[in-house]
């Protein structure tokens, strides 16, 4: 009993003690920190709790997001959606391009009616029928300029010149009749019965030139494609020279010489429309262009002639007769259409260099050929007689034409 009052007269003791040291600020430290030794059961006096130091009391809570500064510890969000980036421009690159090109050419020749025949008028076509293909090199040009930032929208313009370019036949007979048909019986410029000997020469000759500008306006576009279609305007000349030359040298020394001399230009004027497209493939490109134009053509023919007996010269020809020479003109509606293939490879930034080939027609035009009466009313005695064409078949007909090149171009863009 004694014990056990000793023992609470003890707790009590350390109690006030230790209140005592609270009060006067003493360090938790210097405060023994007493087991129970004797037991297991853990101790029942605590520690004091640790005084929080100056100046690191809780801030009070603010707007969310840093201010200020930018703080990485933060995501930040847009005020609104950002704007969607639009389609780049159309290729190829650059608002500015320009083309030359050298043009290797055939041209459709003309077709000579049977103009000399062998033997006799049944016989064998000395003279006529399709000439050889005439061939030339001519030069190109082709520019354009797109009008906004997405070259979406542009002019273009090309311009094609060939060269007078044709063919020459020449023939002489010492042997063989070479007889010229007319509605009055067949000419002879060489008969060996009647003692002629005669030469005959012919020759055609024909220049080509065309033209168009275009509005390009894009129809699809992707980042390694387009097809643009367009509208515009086209001009094409086709222009013939030809002169037939004939000549008869009889037993007695008498000598009968011709010559016709032939022209015809025909100016084609139309409205186009048509598309062309590319495709880029890393740094290689095919290209396409088709259109067509309708118009009309404008014809003026010309016919004049002399022919010569001895020494006497008059103004007409053997194909030039009264009623069918001097100057027309006249007009037909034609279409024309273009279709053209280029395969290239990008050289450079700005360069690019390429193999084309382009088919160019027009329908219902004048030819040389065209101009002459096949069969003039010539007298085989006297041929200077002015004798007028039976039928005037003067520019009765017409013809088409066509042209084909393969290019070889340089493209700059900028």
């Amino acid at each position: 009993m004694r014990s056990r009052m000793l023992a609470g007269l003890v707790m009590l003791a350390t109690a006030a003690t230790v209140r005592a040291q609270v009060n006067g600020n003493l360090s938790a430290f210097d405060i023994p920190i007493r087991r129970c030794i004797e037991c297991d059961d853990p101790p029942t006096i605590l520690p004091p709790l640790l005084s929080v130091p100056p100046g690191t009391a809780p801030q009070p809570k603010g707007p969310c997001g840093p201010s200020g500064e930018y703080d990485p510890g933060y995501l930040y969000l847009p005020e609104r959606a950002p704007d969607r980036a639009g389609p780049g421009p159309c290729g190829p690159a650059g608002r500015f391009w320009i083309s030359p090109n050298l043009e290797l050419a055939w041209l459709k020749p003309v077709q000579a009616p049977a103009l000399v025949r062998l033997g006799g008028l049944s016989g064998p076509v000395a003279y006529g029928g399709q000439q050889s293909t005439p061939f030339t090199a001519g030069f190109s040009l082709s520019n354009g300029l797109w009008l906004n930032e997405g070259r979406t929208m542009g002019i273009d313009a090309g311009v094609l010149l060939l060269p007078q370019t044709g063919t020459n036949t020449v023939f002489f007979s010492n042997g063989a009749s070479l007889l010229l048909p007319t509605p009055l019986g067949p000419f002879p410029l060489a008969d060996p019965v009647l003692g002629y000997a005669g030469a005959y020469q012919a020759g055609f000759n024909t220049r080509f030139t065309s033209a168009d500008v275009n509005y390009r306006n894009n129809l699809f576009c992707t980042e390694d494609a387009r097809v643009d279609a367009l509208v515009g305007y086209r001009f094409a000349h086709v222009g013939d020279e030809g002169a037939i030359y004939g000549k008869r040298l009889g037993p007695g020394g008498e000598i009968v010489r011709f010559r016709d001399d032939i022209i015809a230009d025909n100016n084609f004027h139309g409205g186009q429309i048509g598309l062309a497209g590319e495709y880029r493939v890393d740094r290689w490109f095919i290209s396409g262009t088709g259109k067509v134009a309708f118009g009309a053509v404008l014809s003026d023919t010309d016919l004049e002639g002399k022919l010569r007996v001895n020494g006497t010269v008059v103004p007409i020809g053997f194909y030039a007769r009264p009623g069918l020479n001097g100057p027309r003109d006249h007009s037909s509606v034609a279409v024309m259409p273009v279709a053209g293939l280029t395969f290239g490879r990008q050289l450079g930034d700005h360069t690019r260099a390429y193999l084309g080939y382009n088919f160019l027609y027009l329908s219902h035009l004048t030819r040389a050929t065209d101009v002459i009466d096949p069969t003039p009313a010539v007298m085989a005695s006297n041929p200077q007689a002015p004798q007028a064409a039976s039928v005037l078949r003067r520019d009765a007909a017409t013809s088409d034409f066509w042209v084909q090149t393969l290019s070889f171009g340089v493209e700059w863009r900028y």
